[in-house]
C-alpha cells in the first residue's frame, strides 16, 4: 500500500514540476539563500500529504485516486528526505532541458550554415557566370561570325547614346559591361559624330578607339576643286555636297581664326580692302571631307595643303640652279607672297594653257615695271599702270550673269583692273602649282600685250602676243574680237 502511494505521490511531483519547473526552482534557491543569510532555517517547503488533520492547509493532492485514510499514513518527519530529492530532480531537469536546446540551436545552425554556404555557392556562380560573359563581350569572345554593320552617330554623342547603338545593331550583347569598361577607361566623351562601318568582332576598346577617330568615318565626300576657282563657288560646291553651309564658310574665310596657325596670313595688311581675306590661299586640289564637317576643319585643310605647296615644295626655276621654294624665289626677286598670290590668280584665270602662263606673267611683269617711269614704256607707249584684265571686271564674280539682279546693272568691282593702278588688293581666284612658278619666273620678253582666239570644234584656243598697241589691235582682228 505504501508503495503505491509513493508511486502516485512521485506521478504527482512530476506532474507539478512540469508545469512550474522554472518557478519552483528559483523560490527554492531564493528562499535557501536568504535563510543561509539571516542563519535561519529554512522554510519547509515540502508538500503536507497528510490527511486533513491540519485546517489551514489546502492539500494540494487531493482527489479521486486518494483517501482520507491513505493520506494519513504519512507522517510530519518524512518531507526532509523529499526536498532534497525533488530540487535534485528539478534541477536535473532543468539540465536536460538546457542541453536539449543546446543540442536544437546546434543543429539549427548546422542548418542555416549550409543553407547560407549553398547560397554564396550559387551567387558566386551566377556572378562568376555573369563576368565571364561580361569579359567575354568585352574580347569579343564567342560574338556571331564577322559581319560589318553601319552606324550613324549624331552629334555630341553621349555614353548611353553610344551604347544603345550598338546594342540596338547587335554589335555588343552587354551594356553594363561596356559602360562600366568606358567609364574605367575615361572614354565615356568624345565621339565623332557621323556614319561608321563597324565589324561585330572588334572589342570595346577598339570600338571606342573606331567612334572617337573621324579618320575611321565613311560618311566621306571627295571633291576636286579646279584651278582658278572662286572662292564662291567653292561655298557652293561644300554646300552642294553637304559638307558645310556656304555661308557658314564664307564668314569664316573673312575672319582673323587661322591667323595664328599662318604667318603668311599674319603678313596680310590689306583685309579690309579685300573681298575674301582667304580667297587666293585655299589651294585647288582633290580633297576628302567629312558630311557636316565643321566649317573651320575645312579650310585648315585647304591652308595646310597651300603651307606645303608654298613654303615646303621645292622646284628648279632655273636650268642648273638649286632648287627653291616659291617663298624662297619670291625672296630672291623682292616680291611679297602678298603679290605673288595675286599675281599668281591673275595669271591662271587668264592664261589658256600652261605655256601661256609664263607669257602672260611675262607681260604683266612688263607692264607693272613701268610703275618707275609712271607707266610708260620703252616704246613710248604709255597707260601700263591700269593692267586691263577682263578678269577682274565683275570679281567676286566670274561674269556680269553672276552677279545679283538687284546690282548687276550699275555693278563695279574694287578689283576692276580697267580703273586702278597696279595689282587689285587680293587674289580672284584659287590658283595652282604651275601658275605660282610663272609668277615667280617670267621669261624675258619686250611684250606689253596679249589677247586670245577662243578654241573651236576644230582649233583649240591661240594666243595672241604684241610689244605695241598697233600690233595688239592686228591681233584682236585675227581673233576676231573686233
Amino acid at each position: 500500500m505504501n508503495n503505491d502511494l509513493e508511486k502516485k505521490r512521485q506521478e504527482k511531483i512530476e506532474s507539478f514540476r512540469l508545469q512550474f519547473d522554472a518557478d519552483a526552482d528559483d523560490a527554492i534557491e531564493e528562499t535557501t539563500e536568504a535563510a543561509g543569510e539571516e542563519n535561519e532555517e529554512p522554510r519547509d517547503f515540502s508538500i503536507d500529504i497528510q490527511s486533513g488533520s491540519t485546517e489551514d492547509e489546502t492539500d494540494i493532492f487531493s482527489g479521486d485516486d486518494y483517501s482520507d485514510s491513505e493520506l494519513s499514513s504519512y507522517s510530519d518527519d518524512a518531507p526532509e528526505p523529499e526536498i532534497a530529492l525533488n530540487k535534485k530532480e528539478l534541477r536535473a531537469a532543468k539540465r536536460h532541458d538546457k542541453k536539449r536546446r543546446r543540442i536544437k540551436a546546434k543543429k539549427n545552425r548546422v542548418i542555416f550554415r549550409t543553407v547560407w554556404f549553398a547560397m554564396v555557392i550559387f551567387v558566386s556562380i551566377m556572378i562568376g557566370q555573369y563576368i565571364m560573359v561580361a569579359i567575354n563581350d568585352m574580347l569579343a569572345v564567342g560574338r556571331e561570325e564577322k559581319r560589318v554593320v553601319e552606324v550613324t552617330i549624331p552629334p555630341n554623342a553621349n555614353i548611353d547614346q553610344i551604347t544603345d547603338i550598338l546594342i540596338s545593331n547587335n554589335i555588343i550583347k552587354n551594356e553594363y559591361a561596356f559602360k562600366l569598361f568606358a567609364t574605367f577607361t575615361k572614354s565615356t566623351t568624345g565621339f565623332t559624330q557621323g556614319t561608321f562601318q563597324i565589324p561585330t568582332n572588334k572589342d570595346y576598346m577598339a570600338l571606342i578607339n573606331d567612334l572617337q577617330s573621324p579618320e575611321n568615318r565613311t560618311d566621306t565626300v571627295k571633291i576636286q576643286f579646279r584651278e582658278g576657282i572662286s572662292i564662291l563657288e567653292m561655298a557652293d560646291m561644300l554646300e552642294e555636297k553637304k559638307v558645310c553651309n556656304a555661308q557658314e564658310f564664307l564668314n569664316k574665310c573673312n575672319s582673323d581664326e587661322f591667323d595664328e596657325d599662318y604667318e603668311f596670313l599674319k603678313n596680310i595688311k590689306n583685309s579690309d580692302k579685300r573681298y575674301y581675306k582667304l580667297e587666293g590661299y585655299l589651294f585647288p586640289d582633290t580633297y576628302e571631307y567629312y558630311v557636316g564637317e565643321d566649317p573651320s576643319s575645312v579650310i585648315y585643310k585647304f591652308l595646310r595643303n597651300y603651307n606645303s605647296k608654298v613654303y615646303y615644295t621645292k622646284v628648279r626655276f632655273v636650268s642648273g640652279e638649286k632648287k627653291q621654294t616659291i617663298a624662297q624665289r619670291a625672296e630672291s626677286l623682292g616680291m611679297s607672297m602678298e603679290d605673288v598670290i595675286t599675281l599668281a590668280s591673275l595669271i591662271q584665270a587668264e592664261a589658256a594653257d600652261e605655256d601661256d602662263m609664263y607669257m602672260i606673267s611675262s607681260i604683266l611683269h612688263n607692264r607693272l615695271k613701268t610703275s618707275e617711269t609712271g607707266g610708260v614704256n620703252d616704246n613710248g607707249e604709255a597707260g601700263f599702270l591700269k593692267l586691263q584684265l577682263d578678269s577682274t571686271v565683275f570679281y567676286p564674280y566670274k561674269t556680269q550673269t553672276q552677279v545679283p539682279a538687284s546690282i548687276r546693272a550699275t555693278y563695279s568691282s574694287r578689283y576692276n583692273t580697267y580703273k586702278i593702278d597696279g595689282l587689285p588688293a587680293g587674289p580672284i581666284c584659287e590658283p595652282g602649282m604651275k601658275a605660282l612658278e610663272a609668277a615667280v619666273n617670267p621669261p624675258e620678253s619686250n611684250y606689253y600685250y596679249f589677247c586670245h582666239k577662243a578654241a573651236t570644234a576644230d582649233e583649240p584656243a591661240k594666243a595672241f602676243y604684241a610689244e605695241t598697241n598697233d600690233e595688239h589691235l592686228a591681233n584682236q582682228e585675227e581673233a576676231g574680237l573686233l
